[in-house]
């Protein structure tokens, strides 16, 4: 029962956030959207901010799932963490379109809150510092292989979501196959 309220509560507050923004949403909006009482969101989220905190929770998928997946060979590799990564941003593309209208609504997230982006690009500098042990990955600049290939799939990403994905113009599967090929190259020993 508390589950499916909860899911109610949160599947209210996206409708309204995406509708109406996050200054304007009320938490006595979410409630009568969810069909609950406002104290119920109280006493199960504590306030609106609580609300996103568990949408943001919710939204992540923790990075020892995604570390079971890898097959040791950079290009199944990379080819895999671009689908996976383009996939959890259109779970979430709700959300990051109204994090982009109205940042202000992100600045005071805890720490544990923020977490799971740099999880990811620790996860990723880790998976290329044992591909450099193994001289698949030029050493020394894993970080740098991080953050570009979570700003390029981000980019992309970033473009469809403005277009509101009606006008793509690279097919997700062609990008992600010549991303994979050019990133290769450019991170590869000679």
């Amino acid at each position: 029962m508390l589950k499916s309220t909860n899911q109610r509560i949160i599947r209210a507050t996206m409708d309204l956030l995406t509708e109406k923004g996050y200054q304007k949403t009320t938490t006595k909006e979410i409630a009568t959207k969810a069909n609950v009482s406002e104290a119920t969101i109280f006493r199960n989220f504590k306030n609106k901010r609580g609300v996103i905190a568990a949408i943001m929770k919710m939204k992540s998928t923790p990075t020892k799932t995604l570390e079971a997946e890898f097959k040791g060979d950079l290009y199944t590799d990379l080819k895999f963490l671009g689908s996976y990564f383009l996939e959890d941003l259109t779970s979430k593309k709700e959300f990051i379109y109204i994090s982009m209208r109205e940042p202000a609504m992100f600045k005071d997230l805890t720490s544990h809150e923020k977490i799971y982006p740099q999880e990811l690009r620790e996860m990723l500098i880790q998976y290329f510092k044992k591909m450099s042990a193994q001289h698949h990955v030029l050493k020394e600049k894993e970080d740098i292989y991080a953050d570009i290939f979570i700003s390029t799939y981000f980019g992309f990403f970033i473009q469809q979501l403005e277009q509101d994905f009606q006008l793509v113009l690279t097919q997700k599967d062609d990008f992600i196959e010549t991303y994979t090929h050019i990133f290769m190259r450019g991170i590869s020993p000679a």
